[in-house]
């Protein structure tokens, strides 16, 4: 369940495996990489032992579009 610009929203997941506080210190910066990866939706990257964790920005990653859909279901 998130709560998306004002909106409750639930989204449907492959799923979860684990849930994690992050510390500011495990927080690193998406490095400036030439890829054909779109990163606009990426806002940073986590170090938690041996893992690394990529950060999404859920809000960005929900488009206009598919947010339309949303409001067409709902009314």
């Amino acid at each position: 369940i998130l709560n998306l610009s004002g909106r409750v929203v639930g989204i449907v997941v492959d799923g979860v495996s684990d849930v994690m506080a992050l510390k500011e210190d495990q927080l690193r910066d998406v490095p400036s990489l030439v890829t054909s990866i779109d990163t606009k939706y990426i806002v940073g990257l986590a170090t938690v032992e041996q893992q690394m964790l990529i950060l999404v920005d859920i809000e960005q990653l929900m488009s206009s579009q598919e947010m339309a859909l949303l409001d067409v279901a709902v009314h």
